[in-house]
């Protein structure tokens, strides 16, 4: 955190809609999307594996952040938060609440903020984390977004940098 500090970075919470996007992986920043639940980043016309694949933009409130969909075929629920599974000495996948779909019993759908454009989720002991990681998945350029708190930085990962467009 002393890194963010130094740059002269402070908590932002942006107002409005806003998008997410990973940097590092490509030329510029990739989108994530909502695909059955789950968060990935690409293209999402380029993801056809999922039954129910559209972009999502955001909403910061109340240290939660809210999606919803923008294609117009498909309506989120009100309560379709964007979570992450800190659950400790694991990777795993980073997703969407609501819709119909089972959210895992350790996601965390609070405490979100975003440090300049950085998004960061602070633990219960007050410690900023950005531990998102991508891997690839069998359509080319899209990849899955996870959490990881193994601190083994594991095989197979990509570490991107996450922020948002405001």
């Amino acid at each position: 955190m002393a890194v963010l500090s130094q740059l002269g970075l402070q908590k932002h919470y942006p107002t409005g809609s806003f998008s997410i996007l990973a940097y590092g992986i490509a030329s510029e920043g990739i989108n994530i999307f909502y695909s059955d639940g789950l968060a990935y980043a690409g293209d999402s016309s380029q993801w056809v594996s999922g039954s129910v694949t559209t972009d999502v933009t955001f909403v910061l409130n109340n240290s939660q952040i809210i999606a919803t969909a923008t294609n117009n075929d498909y309506t989120f629920d009100a309560d379709t938060f964007f979570y992450i599974r800190p659950t400790p000495n694991k990777v795993l996948p980073v997703g969407f609440t609501g819709n119909d779909v089972d959210t895992p019993d350790d996601a965390k759908v609070d405490q979100f903020l975003f440090y300049g454009r950085y998004l960061m989720w602070q633990n219960e002991d007050g410690l900023l984390c950005d531990s998102f990681r991508l891997k690839d998945t069998d359509v080319s350029d899209i990849y899955q977004l996870y959490w990881d708190t193994s601190n083994f930085y594991p095989p197979g990962f990509l570490i991107p940098t996450v922020k948002s467009s405001v």
